[in-house]
């Protein structure tokens, strides 16, 4: 195959993939993931950090929709579309190193990778973080190649948008600075101040979310420490053999052990090899130490995949083993469609889904919730919604819409646990009432902050046979202060 028949083999393979997943996403029956809903409640508000997260889910989310409107599948509508467009720059990092067959490989075996597949249909942090990382490194081989100074701007304010997605982004500059060592062709770069200004800038554009931090007490940061659990009980080799596990569904059962072998086995043929493991080791390593010291979600590596899968493919047609990557492809497309038509095939199969069997569990049922609980609230047009709960409160914000936060969160202990807490004051609505939604049957702590109180009612979603979630009404007046 020529150049140009290969990159446009690329385009099709990925524009029929997308087009799919698009169909796919179109179609199906679920509703919001709760960090879906609660990042577009996010999006609601321009500010330059949230609670949890750097602001860029929530710009891009904002934009995306104020084209497209709120639907679902327009929330979501960044992830189907970053995706190739991750793809492409994967395709020029592989170029720029090898030559166009790795790069086709290297496009093919990452829009088909499960994490991807599955991150397609969701909208989070990681969809626009692979963005930025991947483009950084593909500007960062350019200024490293040709010292001009467009590439290392463009990779500075690259890495800035990057630390703007999600803080992991740093570990972007150990892996810089790793190869750079390693590496006897760019060593000279250490002593290169355009490297070192490519960071200040880097630093310069993420600052504006390091100075919303230090206005709100660091907030994002205790929380990321929180997560990660570091300070609780240390050393589990279950949960670092948990997450290495998981691996297997990121990247693929075949890939993931093809890459396994080459951490135990190096194949470092030349530079290039060694700047794919610099930007391949470090990342999967630190987490990989995260799980193993507390904890580390599945998806907590996903940065280390776009070297990753450079790595593999090369590799693999390095050693002439295309049929290796053809049915690693295969594979993944598989398991893809299982997770896809999970239901579908549940159908066929005569399985009944149940709360334990069914991965689709926490994205039902809550448009159904909303529906009901606008009813009521249309039975008490002077009242409020409230709750305790984020979930309950991302979901029925996202699916009720009311006047945007005009919406209440308890917090009697003003504690400082999710965006609810630090946004919202209950305090400045005193004398006002609310329909409080509630999964505790007694609420005698609240109640004894208003004027009035009755039940007057209870919210069934029935899911499975052997599940249903309850919620609980109340409508409460004249609210006292805390």
């Amino acid at each position: 195959m020529s150049e140009k028949s290969r990159f446009s083999a690329l385009i099709a393979v990925i524009s029929v993939i997308t087009l799919y997943r698009f169909l796919v996403l179109y179609s199906s029956n679920i509703d919001l993931y709760m960090d879906e809903a609660y990042y577009w409640g996010w999006s609601r508000s321009f500010d330059l950090g949230y609670y949890s997260k750097p602001p860029m889910i929530a710009w891009v989310i904002a934009l995306f929709t104020s084209v497209c409107g709120d639907s679902e599948i327009c929330v979501k509508l960044p992830a189907l579309i970053f995706y190739p467009i991750t793809t492409l720059i994967i395709y020029f990092i592989a170029k720029e190193l090898f030559d166009e067959k790795i790069a086709f490989w290297s496009g093919a075996v990452f829009i088909t990778l499960p994490a991807v597949s599955l991150s397609s249909m969701i909208i989070s942090t990681d969809v626009v973080l692979l963005l930025f990382w991947s483009l950084t490194l593909l500007l960062f081989i350019k200024a490293l190649k040709t010292n001009k100074d467009i590439y290392w701007i463009t990779a500075g304010f690259s890495a800035g948008f990057g630390l703007l997605s999600k803080y992991t982004m740093i570990i972007f500059v150990i892996s810089v600075f790793l190869y750079i060592i390693f590496s006897k062709e760019n060593r000279k770069f250490l002593k290169n101040p355009k490297l070192y200004m490519t960071m200040i800038l880097a630093a310069l554009v993420y600052m504006p979310n390091l100075i919303w931090n230090y206005r709100h007490h660091f907030v994002s940061f205790l929380h990321t420490k929180e997560i990660s659990e570091i300070d609780r009980d240390l050393f589990h080799f279950d949960k670092m053999f948990e997450f290495l596990g998981a691996q297997f569904g990121v990247f693929g059962p075949i890939f993931f052990a093809v890459l396994l072998f080459l951490i135990f086995k190096p194949f470092i043929k030349d530079d290039r090899f060694r700047l794919l493991y610099s930007f391949t080791l470090p990342f999967l390593g630190i987490i990989t130490l995260q799980s193993f010291l507390s904890r580390a979600f599945a998806n907590w590596a996903a940065p280390t995949y776009i070297a990753a899968t450079i790595l593999v493919a090369a590799y693999l047609i390095y050693k002439n083993r295309v049929s290796v990557l053809k049915v690693g492809i295969a594979v993944n497309i598989v398991l893809a469609l299982v997770v896809y038509h999970y239901h579908a095939l549940a159908n066929i199969l005569n399985i009944e889904l149940t709360s334990k069997n069914d991965p689709y569990k926490r994205v039902l049922g809550w448009s159904k919730l909303a529906n009901e609980v606008s009813k009521v609230l249309n039975e008490y047009p002077k009242a409020k919604l409230l709750t305790d709960d984020r979930e309950i409160m991302a979901q029925l914000i996202y699916y009720i819409k009311p006047h945007p936060f005009d919406a209440g969160f308890w917090n009697p202990h003003r504690k400082l646990r999710n965006h609810y807490d630090l946004t919202i004051d209950l305090n400045g609505y005193r004398g006002e009432d609310f329909i409080f939604v509630t999964k505790r049957s007694s609420i005698p702590d609240v109640i004894s902050r208003f004027e009035e109180s009755k039940k007057i009612g209870t919210i069934k979603i029935r899911l499975y046979k052997d599940y249903v979630r309850v919620y609980h009404i109340f409508y409460l007046q004249g609210f006292k202060g805390y």
